[in-house]
Order: C-alpha cells, then structure tokens, then sequence
C-alpha cells in the first residue's frame, strides 16, 4: 500500500526533472529576443523544430529563410515577417520557406512543400514588423494577400494590430503571397 503512494510522487518528481532538463529554449513558444535596432531583419525564434527527436537543417539568406518543420511547430523570420506555427498545426514534416523579397516593401512569399501540407489543422500566424509604417495608418493595417485566380489583393480576415508593438498579426489556413496595406495600399 506504500509503494502505490509513492508512484505518484515519483512519477511528479520525474516529470518535473524532465522538464527542467528540456527548457523551452527551442520550443516555438520561446521568448524572443529583441531585433538589432537599424539592422532590418527581425531575430529569429531559435532552431527549427524537433520531430520525435530529430533534428532538421535550415537554410537562410539575406530576404529568404527555408526551415523543415514538423509536428512540434517552429518560428520562421525573415525582414519584416514572422510565421508561428503551433504544435500540431501539421500533419507531418514539412518544409517552410518564407522569402521577402525586396527588404524595404511589404511582401513576403510563403511556401511550403509537399503541397499538400498547404492546409493547416490549426492556424498558422504571420506577423508583421510595421514599424517602418506611418503611425497614423497603423491603425487601419491589414494584411492581405494575392489571390493568384484574380490577380487581385484580398484581404484575410481575422488581422489584429498591435498599436503599441507596431505589428499586425493574422491568422493563415494557407500560404500564399501576403502584404501588410492601409487603405487598399501596399504599406510603409
């Protein structure tokens, strides 16, 4: 009768070493270090995910960054953008290239690859940096993106901003091309 009270107490006592051993440093809830001031390009969240404990490559350059992320979620920055997938937004790894191509505009590119991973079980966030934004529009942003069947912008819904940290975040079922605009314009 002893020993089925002190299963509980040890199994508590193991989990709570586990955790302190694991940290939170790589996990896509980490705190974020705060960007360099003038440097332009927003800090990363740390290494990509772990899946069932292996570990997966990245690949990065000056506007483009490719990480292969997977069920455990992950962060991936580039500029002025920010996507947080949540644990469990995937089905299976996949891997995620988020590319903003002219570094003073705000437009950024989101893949992703299989295809078929283009569907989300829970929403992927994208967050814009809008500090190069004129105050005074910040607080009609949104984010849209570009419907390639039109060839127009739509906006998604959903977007919030966030007039004291000067982001504006929405929710994606899918990634396509996205700008952060004000008044049907694209941007700063």
């Amino acid at each position: 009768m002893l020993d089925r009270a002190r299963f509980p107490q040890a199994l508590a006592l193991n989990l709570a070493i586990l955790l302190a051993v694991a940290g939170c440093s790589n996990l896509p809830t980490q705190p974020l270090a705060p960007s360099q001031p003038g440097s332009g390009a927003a800090v990363t969240g740390g290494e990509p995910a772990q899946v069932l404990g292996l570990f997966e490559g990245s690949k990065t350059s000056a506007n483009s960054k490719t990480v292969v992320i997977g069920l455990l979620g992950g962060i991936v920055s580039v500029g002025d953008f920010t996507v947080i997938v949540p644990p469990a937004a995937l089905l299976r790894t996949a891997t995620i290239t988020v590319t903003q191509p002219d570094l003073a505009h705000p437009v950024v590119n989101l893949s992703i690859s299989p295809a078929s991973a283009n569907r989300f079980l829970l929403p992927v966030l994208l967050v814009a940096n809008a500090g190069r934004m004129n105050p005074s529009l910040l607080s009609l942003a949104t984010i849209s993106y570009l419907n390639p069947a039109t060839g127009n912008w739509e906006t998604v819904a959903g977007c919030s901003v966030s007039i004291l940290g000067l982001t504006v975040t929405t929710p994606l079922s899918h990634f396509s091309t996205y700008r952060v605009s004000s008044g049907g314009k694209a941007g700063w």
